[in-house]
């Protein structure tokens, strides 16, 4: 080996040696050694992605549960509503009374079937939506997940999400109404303030305004990538339905069961985004060195002038965009 390679090797092993010892000193954890604690960095749509599965599949079994009781829940309570209140039926050449008589009792049975539905729903789903996020955030930032207190947080924030979720519905609904493109547009703006309610406690409006501040500059990526994730749902929802629409009384609750296998893909989307966008506004702009705890080890480092990314001093390339370093 020439000299010069063993100079190399020695200079390695000393920055090796002298950030092993900052880790101890400050307790700093190297995110890229442990990806599950924490995103230190803007995720890419195809990380994004391949990080919600990472997350579901760490604690598979949580999710499932948690989607399985309530799905077969929502599908039981459905289908006996639907037993229930019957839907009537218009005989043939109805006379005006007869018209009549059918178009009340349709309304009031549809009324009743629609709310039953609708308070299921929104009471069950919402809470297992909400645990979900938490769950993912709990185990992206610590690497560990307390199922039941993260169940008794949702429940204890469900009146603040049914709040959100109504304003936000209202405006991005009005935002369809006038054109499709506002509608959209609202969607993606407001798309993290759930997250945002859970992970950060905030208000209800203090949400949306920082759902907005996180996906700033990054429309068409927050749109493409819930559409990625819409696609997979839509794909998978139709399957699940083929499979247990055959099977005849035991249909309700076997789709119940099996689509769980999906339904805590989206939540947890939301949460891993999250975090990324959290990383992104969260960095240093390029070449300004952050101040504070790791500043000591961030002198060790030298930032790529095209993204910032913070880099051994030894590099040549940066290992986030593969820019030549100076």
């Amino acid at each position: 080996m020439s000299q010069r390679g063993v100079l190399d090797l020695n200079d390695e092993a000393r920055q090796l040696i002298y950030t092993r010892r900052l880790r101890r000193i400050s307790g700093w954890v190297d995110m890229t050694m442990q990806p599950e604690q924490g995103i230190g960095r803007e995720l890419s749509l195809g990380e994004v992605i391949s990080k919600t599965f990472e997350v579901y599949r760490r604690d598979f079994v949580k999710y499932f549960v948690l989607f399985a009781i309530v799905g077969v829940i929502v599908q039981v309570v459905t289908t006996l509503a639907q037993q229930a209140f019957v839907l009537p039926t218009l005989p043939l050449n109805p006379t005006p009374q007869q018209f009549s008589t059918w178009f009340s009792a349709l309304f009031a049975a549809l009324l009743l079937l629609i709310a039953v539905i609708f308070v299921v729903n929104i009471v069950f789903s919402t809470i297992a939506e909400g645990s979900a996020i938490k769950l993912a955030s709990e185990q992206i930032t610590k690497g560990q997940v307390d199922f039941g207190a993260s169940i008794r947080f949702a429940v204890s924030r469900l009146l603040s999400i049914w709040a959100l979720s109504i304003i936000v519905g209202i405006i991005v609904f009005l935002g369809f109404i006038a054109l499709i493109v506002p509608g959209i547009i609202l969607a993606i703006m407001f798309s993290l303030a759930l997250p945002v309610l859970l992970i950060e406690n905030k208000g209800v409006m203090e949400s949306m305004g920082r759902s907005r501040e996180l996906v700033r500059n990054r429309w068409l990526k927050t749109f493409a990538t819930f559409l990625v994730l819409g696609i997979i749902l839509l794909v998978a929802s139709f399957i699940v339905s083929a499979i247990s629409g055959s099977l005849g009384i035991l249909g309700p609750v076997v789709n119940g069961i099996l689509s769980a296998l999906y339904q805590p893909l989206f939540p947890i989307l939301m949460a891993v985004y999250y975090c990324s966008n959290l990383a992104r506004i969260s960095q240093p702009p390029p070449g300004q060195m952050p101040m504070g705890p790791t500043a000591t080890f961030q002198a060790g480092m030298k930032p790529c002038p095209t993204c910032g990314t913070q880099n051994v001093s030894s590099a040549t390339f940066c290992t986030k965009c593969g820019a030549r370093l100076n």
